[in-house]
């Protein structure tokens, strides 16, 4: 959502009639943000969205009703993500593993292809790719994703995942909306010369013909407020003459970002990439260490007395923590110090690179664990700083 892109057939201006090559009258769609005051694209639909052949309620998909733990213990904590097997699909096979009022964070690894498309209404959802590779199919076309990238589906938008192999993702819903850091476009809109990605970088939809010319019937379960609705259409929701407009889903990959350096040490804030309310994504990737003599390289013991951070660990070595593996998540709650593991600061003294990538969630609010999440933590993790 940060450049215009235009597809198929459209006519010259906004809210005139509209044709089809057999003289059909098509459908405006418009689909906003923020009521009608942000971004929106507008669609040239072929049947009225609004035609719900029929409808009930979706019981499979529990996963956003998450149970909060009640008394635990302030410490750091260790999931361990390949231990989670959904048993599902992209839609139901999900686990929260913290939550508060503007976010969820949690696991999708899908085992089955499920056919029917996701609506989210609740939020804006962030995915990471850790292993396999995806096809997403939504409302504005579909992206080829392979390990290493983000992507992002703006709310109320239909998609789906197509994949031969089983994905293993992470995934952010955030319920107040996320994107781009305002501080890295210029007031026009581009992005400014020392933001860490350009226009090029993104991955945008392209056609999909197999999706928007068909008459194929189509299933839709949407999400609103944590409850689930499953909608049926007898002719297909997505057959489309064109669509144009600044909404529709996104993807960069780690390696087509640029990751920053210091004469000394930075804060994890240097490599942020993507903000919402009440939290901020942070990259950490391949790249010349702190230049300074005296430099050390590994991440500073600290307190971040207002955030949460929750880490996952993607490849490399990582400088500052021993007993980590690729797919692990750290969980590192305010109210108690963290950083390097005993030894780590030590050595990372005359270190000149790093070869680390990791992906970080900071959230500005406590973060509630859920009871579904325990059985993936290692429980030594929190006496790993003992020496």
């Amino acid at each position: 959502m940060f450049r215009y892109l235009r597809f198929g057939s459209l006519p010259p201006m906004h809210h005139i009639a509209h044709y089809s090559s057999d003289n059909q009258l098509l459908n405006e769609y418009c689909f906003t943000r923020q009521g009608f005051e942000d971004c929106y694209s507008i669609l040239y639909f072929h049947n009225p969205p609004t035609q719900e052949a029929e409808a009930d309620i979706y019981i499979d998909a529990a996963w956003s009703r998450a149970n909060k733990r009640e008394n635990s213990i302030l410490q750091r904590r260790h999931f361990q993500s390949h231990r989670f097997v959904s048993g599902g699909g992209y839609i139901f096979g999900r686990k929260i593993l913290a939550f508060n009022e503007k976010l969820s964070y949690g696991l999708c690894h899908p085992e089955i292809e499920e056919r029917s498309f996701f609506s989210n209404n609740d939020a804006d959802e962030l995915f990471f790719l850790q292993e396999g590779e995806i096809e997403l199919q939504s409302l504005f076309g579909k992206l080829s994703l392979v390990v290493g990238d983000y992507f992002i589906v703006p709310r109320s938008c239909p998609y789906r995942f197509n994949f031969s192999k089983k994905p293993k993702l992470i995934f952010v819903e955030a319920n107040k909306g996320m994107g781009i850091p305002l501080e890295f476009m210029n007031s026009k809109g581009q992005f400014t010369m020392d933001a860490p990605y350009c226009e090029r970088s993104f991955k945008t939809p392209e056609w999909d013909s197999e999706l928007f010319e068909p008459d194929n019937p189509t299933t839709i379960i949407r999400k609103r407020e944590n409850q689930y609705t499953r909608t049926f259409y007898s002719k297909n929701y997505f057959k489309m003459s064109g669509w144009d407009g600044f909404v529709y889903p996104f993807a960069i990959n780690l390696k087509d970002i640029q990751p920053k350096t210091g004469r000394v040490h930075l804060p994890p804030s240097s490599h942020l990439t993507f903000s919402g309310e009440g939290f901020a994504v942070m990259s950490f990737l391949p790249r010349v260490l702190d230049f300074d003599d005296q430099a050390v390289p590994c991440p500073f013991y600290h307190s971040s007395v207002n955030c949460d951070e929750l880490l996952l660990y993607v490849s490399g070595a990582f400088t500052s923590r021993k007993g980590i593996d690729k797919g692990s998540i750290s969980f590192h709650p305010s109210g108690i110090p963290h950083g390097p593991h005993p030894g780590a600061y030590q050595e990372s003294l005359g270190k000149n690179k790093t070869d680390e990538q990791a992906v970080m969630v900071d959230t500005f609010d406590p973060l509630f664990l859920t009871v579904e999440g325990e059985y993936l933590e290692d429980s030594d993790y929190p006496n790993s700083w003992r020496k």
